[in-house]
């Protein structure tokens, strides 16, 4: 009986994993999108800038989707309580990452529908981050299915989105110095603000791939 349980238990393990790759390309695709609306904040394309924000918010509602049926499937499958919790835990901080994605796309959009000028030494920073986001985001994707079968490559994975945040934290420490000395010398104060945010929500996205990596680490040292 107990053998039975368990291997039901490890097939609704599976598809809810399955269902979770689903919701991360989800946000990978929102992640390819933001990177190319900082480029397209570049060419003052407002055009391209608000397309792309709608496909940002496209798929951060499609990931939202993904993850109410995952929450369901775990609310009436049967899984070990403390592999429910861990996957939960995952889908729910993952979820995150697209809506900081959201939040700092929306700011971008208001600073190219008000025309506003800034400067390409902040710009930079921001695509810089936002791909990293991606790159953090393809990382977990092949954690998460690595996870069962080779956990220790997904301790490894997850060693690398931690440095890929902590590139992101560097880069946007660096860049508040830069943000402040324009503040205070060009920038109206609703500009600065706005730039800010964006900054600040990007770099919050690598923070929760990285709290989503280290979900992905502690379910895998569980395998070992």
């Amino acid at each position: 009986m107990v053998s039975t349980w368990s291997w039901i238990s490890k097939r609704r393990e599976e598809s809810i994993l399955s269902m979770e790759l689903e919701h991360l390309n989800h946000i990978l695709e929102a992640s390819k999108a933001m990177i190319g609306l900082v480029q397209a904040f570049r060419r003052k394309s407002q055009g391209d800038v608000e397309e792309l924000y709608t496909q940002i918010k496209e798929e951060e509602r499609n990931a939202d989707k993904v993850k109410d049926h995952i929450i369901e499937q775990l609310s009436t499958g049967t899984f070990h309580p403390i592999d429910r919790e861990e996957l939960l835990r995952v889908v729910l901080v993952a979820d995150d990452i697209a809506a900081y994605l959201k939040s700092a796309g929306r700011r971008i959009l208001l600073l190219c529908r008000l025309e506003c000028e800034i400067p390409a030494n902040l710009l930079d920073p921001l695509e810089k981050i936002a791909e990293l986001v991606r790159e953090s985001v393809e990382t977990i994707i092949e954690a998460v299915k690595l996870v069962r079968n080779d956990p220790k490559k997904t301790i490894q994975l997850a060693k690398i989105v931690e440095k890929m945040e902590e590139e992101a934290d560097d880069i946007r420490s660096a860049t508040e110095e830069r943000l402040l000395e324009w503040c205070n010398i060009k920038a109206a104060p609703g500009t600065c603000t706005a730039l800010y945010n964006s900054l600040t929500s990007l770099e919050m996205s690598t923070d929760k791939c990285e709290d989503t990596a280290d979900l992905l680490r502690s379910i895998a040292i569980l395998s070992i």
